[in-house]
């Protein structure tokens, strides 16, 4: 009872001191649908966990060490830039940032998952798909 009065306090004093000056506006229109933005690119914010996920997926999932999971960043980085929502800008249809032929999944995760499959299949390790990209700007 003490703590949840010193909390109401808190928030009166907070309330009382820096009063609201912004205006809040309420759509209130029946059966029209209001349309969002439709995002084409990732935050600096999804962009940096989707690098984190990468990483921890590289080292825990397919156990590769440093060097490996270097060269998995440096392709990332060059194909999209970890961008999950990366178009490619030759007109392919690689999307998202393994930047894999026909993917349709906006979801990281299944991007990266794909990508290392794809990698570990055609490459074997993520060094040798780099080595490859550089020599042909694809991998």
């Amino acid at each position: 009872m003490k703590r949840r009065t010193i909390i109401l306090l808190v928030m009166f004093v907070f309330a009382w001191t820096f009063p609201m000056t912004h205006t809040v506006e309420v759509d209130l229109r029946v059966g029209e649908s209001v349309q969002k933005p439709v995002q084409t690119k990732a935050t600096w914010q999804q962009k940096e966990a989707n690098k984190a996920m990468a990483m921890r997926y590289a080292k825990a999932g397919w156990g590769w060490d440093a060097r490996q999971r270097g060269c998995i960043y440096s392709l990332f980085m060059a194909e999209s830039k970890f961008d999950h929502l990366a178009k490619n800008s030759r007109g392919s249809s690689a999307f998202g940032i393994a930047q894999m032929l026909g993917e349709e999944s906006k979801s990281p995760e299944i991007q990266v998952l794909r990508g290392y499959r794809y990698i570990e299949h055609r490459y074997s390790t993520p060094c040798r798909a780099w080595a490859f990209h550089k020599r042909h700007n694809w991998y």
